[in-house]
């Protein structure tokens, strides 16, 4: 394929020299964003960068590493020290420890192998002979709002002939801050971008997808004073905005649809996933939207979706790794959620002060073991970790939910009026039904009990079976029963709590759960048979666990079962196993009884019972059967409704039953509904604290002093009358007074769409963390968002709505010398596009893309046999299933995200394993990325639908086809030379496969998509090799 980049001429060396001593005049002038020379030095920009990198380590705040008792980043501590003499640099240890030659007195010492430039050391010279002030850390002082810099030239008439004359809109608070930045650097902003230009870039930013030609053109079209502001607003009211903002915060959340470590089982936390892109379409604002994630749970009278958004912190890996020690992999756990909410709330490092005070920040070991206590309190394991769950409706299920609850009201008023009548009735049948249940079953008693596990299997006094002895990983019971009844139409499992068990539950699982993989029936001896397997038609359990309903113990799988939420339901279980046909005994047989257990982890029954019915007409469901054994004054309302329900739907005579059955019926669908909830992992609370201690060199098992929760001492603190849970750190990380959050998040926005933060490391606030290009307008953002009410879409449509934002991204030689990352902001933002961007764009352009927002993950294309190599551990290790349908063409953050294989076509673009919080992602460029759109199916497949677009939707003429590709692909027309290069390659194309057919066949074979047969194959074929190259190209893949 041919290339699509020039290859520019490398300048001589002499021909730069100009150049270079121009570069090295002006190196002082932009390095570290100085404005001028002569600007004045400020302590937090010039001088803190430099004591930080070579001296805090070993003179600053980690008193444990501490050397020759020597504190420099307090300014009394250094002055009293002798290091410092302000006014007198000549007389300060530290500027003469610095400025020697002998190694064994100069610092840093050389076996650092670090040291101070000639700049660095001219500027502490300075800085002393002007006093030697310290400031504190910017970032650790409230931000307040400068007064706007005055503006003294307007940004040109390019800029005004998109909005209005006026600088509320033309020139809005942001555009005052940047331009007086470029005034004092000597630029000048750049002209306007087109408009086809400015509405890609806006659909990109504010949506993550392209542009349609229709608002290409209406906008292009548009020149109204209002035409902007009308596509920033349709596309902040677009379900897509909620979508794409949902995929930073999946970053930050460490979000994904696997466990991590070496089995990487599957989990279900999509429905949260759902949560955070509703609260983000409905611009929740950020103070509740941190609350509710943070502790939703603790909130009085907590809805299900505010318990649902906790799901934040238990996005961390877990393990089930046979061998682990669990309170070693829970205190990693915790660790994982304080580094999560110190760095997507506050931008600092706090995992660094594990092991020891932090060596830059004022953080200390027991301010990280103090913010360990707020999240010691979950009800979880190491290994297994998975509970506390909650089992929480879509919004879809919700909605069929509240349709079904209001025509059951609707059939029980229309049978209130027979209720004298129902009553009567019923206690006449109840009289003969529960003489007739006495009967219905049959409790058996075992002749032989085997375990394949040689557990202990005792007979108890109610003629239950006992499980004792060490718990083994799998256990096949086999049991059998001499000949007792005739016949046998049904048997009934009851799984039976007992206090020797785990947490007093029926299985034998550390959780107090059981699997049961399979429960098979055989005929044995006889003088007609000698061993027959007895086939089962169906089976009813009154209760099932979520993906291990009762059926899965007859499914032949010995992978799958039956279970019953152990761990957080500890009650008795039944399930009812339905004969295909009804069993004769003949005299002399025996019923033989397998249970298999092959889960692992001792998910085994621990106590059961055995019964066998012999009614031929055996219909009646467990829950009755049992509630009619008891007396009326032994049921519980509940049963007793049970009862009634019952009656009214198969015993009651006329309109009675009619209504009863539609009752019934309308009953059954909302049981299906609720059994369909998706479980996902949420936080809760122990109701007695876990104590909390500082761990010595950070070790589980290494338990020093005890601490309780406490935010950081160096940050403004609650409310003294605070009591200090989850949910007072939430209201405290979201108070005005708090420094950092709001500058965390609004910095984040503003990498979100200019491609670098104002503070270039948006994980890090702290002393380690870059200085901000523009520390005046990010603390003015930080309180208009704090003063909006924490409103996020107001913030991104002022970012948006800026003159500065609207900048052609065009890159001059000049910009590019003086500023190849943009960081003064002279030009638009440009930058190749995230990973999840490019795929779907293009699904967009082709026609394929699925705008389905929110459900379960998907699994489009991936290279066959993904996930084999991850274990081998029998049912553990399967391919990946790769989907069909509308699943192949969904938004690439609905795609399933295994940690330890995360989408290859993703990976290759830097998308994160998500195994960590990650709130800045890196951008490589490598040959991989091409041959990804090349060759990936999916892009394959996409070019193929993006051609038959070029050919239905382009006209007939070669170059009006390729025209129409390129606006497809870069929302803008092609210059000629443009069309002619691509025209060319066409013809190239179109010759190739001509002369071969099976190619062409081939190429259009990709996918599972069916392609328009009314289209010649040959020019198919080439227009598809045309939009493969589109596809790749840099304007593509670049927001520019």
């Amino acid at each position: 394929m041919r290339s699509t980049s020039a290859v520019q001429a490398v300048p001589s060396f002499a021909s730069l020299m100009p150049r270079i001593c121009w570069l090295l005049g002006t190196f002082l002038a932009v390095q570290g964003f100085v404005g001028s020379a002569a600007e004045p030095l400020q302590y937090n920009r010039d001088i803190r960068p430099i004591l930080a990198d070579n001296c805090f380590r070993c003179h600053g705040v980690d008193e444990a590493a501490r050397k020759a008792e020597l504190r420099l980043d307090r300014r009394k501590d250094a002055i009293d020290s002798g290091a410092l003499a302000p006014g007198e640099p000549d007389e300060s240890e530290l500027l003469r420890r610095v400025l020697s030659n002998d190694p064994d007195e100069v610092m840093p010492p050389p076996t650092t192998r670090q040291g101070l430039s000639g700049e660095q050391k001219a500027k502490l010279r300075q800085w002393i002979a002007g006093g030697a002030t310290y400031e504190e850390h910017w970032s650790f002082v409230p931000p307040v709002k400068a007064e706007l810099p005055p503006i003294a030239t307007r940004l040109g008439a390019a800029h005004d002939a998109i909005a209005t004359s006026g600088t509320a809109t033309t020139q809005n608070a942001i555009d005052h801050f940047v331009l007086d930045r470029l005034k004092r650097t000597g630029l000048t902003p750049s002209p306007l971008a087109s408009r086809p230009t400015l509405i890609r870039r806006l659909s990109f930013d504010l949506t993550g997808l392209p542009p349609t030609l229709v608002e290409v053109d209406a906008f292009s079209n548009d020149v109204s004073d209002a035409a902007y502001e009308a596509v920033v607003d349709r596309l902040l009211r677009s379900e897509r905005y909620g979508e794409h903002m949902a995929r930073y915060w999946l970053d930050a959340a460490r979000y994904a649809d696997s466990n991590g470590y070496q089995y990487d089982t599957e989990r279900t936390m999509w429905p949260w996933r759902e949560w955070v892109i509703n609260a983000f379409n409905s611009n929740m604002p950020f103070d509740q939207f941190t609350v509710e994630q943070l502790a939703g749970d603790l909130l009085p009278e907590a809805t299900t979706q505010q318990r649902l958004a906790t799901g934040f912190n238990r996005n961390h890996p877990i393990t089930i790794e046979g061998g682990v020690i669990d309170e070693e992999y829970r205190t990693e756990y915790v660790i994982d959620r304080i580094t999560t909410t110190s760095t997507v709330w506050m931008g600092l490092t706090m995992g660094c002060a594990r092991c020891h005070d932090h060596k830059y920040d004022p953080l200390t070991r027991k301010d990280f073991y103090s913010f360990f206590a707020f999240f010691n309190n979950v009800p979880e394991r190491g290994n297994n970790g998975f509970a506390p769950k909650l089992r929480a409706p879509t919004p879809s299920q919700q909605s069929e939910l509240d349709n079904l609850a209001e025509r059951i009201t609707g059939v029980e008023d229309r049978l209130a009026p027979f209720g004298h009548k129902i009553a009567e009735q019923q206690s006449e049948w109840e009289s003969t039904a529960s003489k007739r249940i006495e009967n219905q079953w049959q409790v058996l008693t075992p002749a032989v009990m085997k375990s394949s596990a040689e557990s202990t299997l005792t007979l108890l006094d109610d003629t239950s079976v006992l499980a004792s002895g060490p718990s083994p990983g799998n256990d096949d019971y086999d049991l059998t029963f001499d000949t007792i009844a005739k016949e046998v139409t049904a048997i009934r499992l009851e799984a039976i709590t007992h206090e020797s068990l785990p947490h007093k539950g029926a299985g034998r699982a550390f959780n107090s759960n059981f699997v049961l993989s399979e429960f098979e029936v055989h005929l044995l001896g006889g003088q007609e048979v000698k061993s027959k397997p007895i086939k089962m038609s169906a089976v009813s359990a009154d209760y099932e666990q979520k993906n291990y309903e009762a059926a899965r113990s007859l499914d032949g799988d010995l992978s799958t079962g039956w279970a019953v939420d152990g761990p957080t339901r500890k009650e008795n279980s039944t399930a009812v196993y339905l004969l295909a046909s009804p069993l004769a005994m003949p005299k002399g047989s025996q019923l033989h009884i397998a249970m298999r257990h092959r889960y692992g982890g001792a998910h085994t029954i621990g106590r059961f019972r055995i019964s066998v019915s012999n009614d031929p007409s055996f219909a009646m469901p467990t829950d009755v059967a049992i509630a009619l054994k008891m007396t009326p004054e032994e049921r519980s309302k509940a049963q007793n409704k049970i009862l009634t329900d019952y009656f009214v739907a198969h015993v009651a005579d006329g309109e009675i039953r009619t209504l009863g059955r539609e009752l019934e019926d309308l009953k059954a669908r909302q049981k299906s509904i609720e059994a369909s909830f998706p479980e996902s992992l949420v936080m809760t609370e122990m109701e007695t604290p876990r104590d909390t201690f500082m761990l010595i060199r950070g070790q589980y098992d290494q338990k020093g002093d005890k601490v309780t929760s406490a935010t950081p001492e160096f940050l403004p603190q609650p409310s003294a009358d605070a009591n200090l849970d989850r949910l007072a750190l939430a209201k405290w990380l979201v108070s005005r007074e708090h420094p950092l959050t709001a500058r965390v998040f609004v910095n984040r926005l503003w990498q979100q769409i200019f491609g670098i933060g104002i503070v270039k490391t948006t994980e890090d606030l702290g002393t380690q963390g870059e200085w901000p290009s523009h520390p005046e307008l990010l603390d003015w953002l930080a309180v208009e968002f704090m003063e909006s009410g924490w409103d996020v879409k107001h913030i991104v449509k002022m970012i948006v709505m800026s003159s500065t934002y609207r900048q052609s991204s065009d890159v001059s030689t000049v910009l590019h010398e003086r500023d190849p990352e943009n960081r003064l902001l002279a030009r638009g933002p440009r930058y190749r596009m995230s990973a999840e961007m490019i795929r779907d764009n293009a699904l967009a352009v082709s026609g394929l893309l699925v705008e389905k927002v929110g459900g379960p993950s998907v699994y489009p294309y991936q290279p066959p046999g993904l996930w084999l190599e991850i274990n081998n551990r029998p049912n553990y290790s399967k391919a990946y299933p790769t989907g069909s349908g509308d699943d192949l063409y969904r938004r690439s953050m609905y795609t399933y995200w295994k940690r330890t294989v995360p989408p290859p076509t993703m990976a290759a673009f830097d998308a994160p394993e998500r195994e960590f919080c990650l709130v800045r992602r890196s951008r490589t460029n490598t040959p991989l990325q091409a041959l990804v759109v090349l060759n990936d199916p999916q892009f394959v497949e996409a070019a193929r639908h993006l051609a038959e677009r070029i050919m239905t939707d382009g006209g007939s003429d070669v170059d009006s086809r390729l025209a129409t590709g390129m606006r497809l692909t870069l929302a803008r027309n092609p210059r000629s030379e443009e069309v002619e290069e691509l025209r060319e390659y066409y013809e190239s194309e179109l010759a190739y496969f001509q002369s071969d057919h099976r190619a062409a066949s081939s190429l259009l074979a990709v996918g599972q998509s069916t392609r328009d047969e009314r289209l010649d194959l040959e020019e198919h074929a080439a227009y598809t090799s045309v939009a493969r190259l589109l596809l790749n190209l840099d304007e593509t893949l670049t927001k520019n």
